[in-house]
């Protein structure tokens, strides 16, 4: 796995806070299962993993960078994206911290595909092992993470698979779903396809 440098853009901030849901404690649970799970490995300056959900053509709430999931719902734990400058590379955001140095994938898939409402990246070395037992598309070649050339790897598989669940190589998997639950019990779905096989 790549060494983490910090994020690959910039962020305008436009505010400390930001107004949320009952989606926000919905995605804070996801992400301390997910992390409780292994799927989103816990390390001294945060996760490898993150989660989002759309809240409307070009904003999502997304986890902070560093965020390290906790069981009580932390708001500022979570940044709103409220559109992105592909030419200059910049965020718009409300919240105290960065965004996940993945927000340019979860931004670009939410600007490829209507259905998504959810996104759940993770990191499974097992699940990257028997992928092709399994059926998860994976992509062609390792590519630096939090890049747009990541994200257009992570598009174009998606599209040609036609799946919501996919791999990026020696990276980790990628969990599209039409709401937050949806896109959590993918990712259980697929763990539970992993563990019937190695019970073989």
């Amino acid at each position: 796995m790549e060494q983490y440098t910090g994020v690959k853009f910039a962020c305008l901030s436009e505010g400390a806070t930001f107004e949320f849901d009952e989606r926000l404690a919905r995605l804070n649970s996801w992400a301390f299962v997910l992390a409780g799970l292994g799927l989103t490995p816990v390390h001294a300056a945060g996760a490898y993993g993150n989660q989002s959900y759309r809240t409307g053509p070009a904003s999502l709430v997304i986890t902070k960078s560093g965020m390290i999931p906790e069981e009580a719902l932390r708001a500022e734990n979570f940044v709103l994206i409220e559109g992105f400058d592909e030419q200059l590379l910049t965020f718009r955001t409300r919240g105290p911290a960065e965004p996940s140095s993945e927000s340019i994938l979860h931004y670009a898939v939410y600007r490829e595909f209507a259905h998504a409402g959810a996104i759940m990246h993770g990191h499974s070395g097992l699940l990257e092992r028997h992928a092709e037992a399994l059926s998860i598309p994976v992509t062609a070649c390792f590519l630096p993470y939090g890049t747009e050339e990541l994200a257009d790897s992570a598009i174009d598989l998606l599209q040609a698979a036609g799946t919501d669940f996919i791999i990026l190589k020696n990276h980790g998997f990628v969990a599209v779903g039409g709401d937050i639950d949806t896109a959590g019990r993918l990712v259980l779905e697929y763990c539970q396809r992993l563990i019937a096989l190695l019970k073989q």
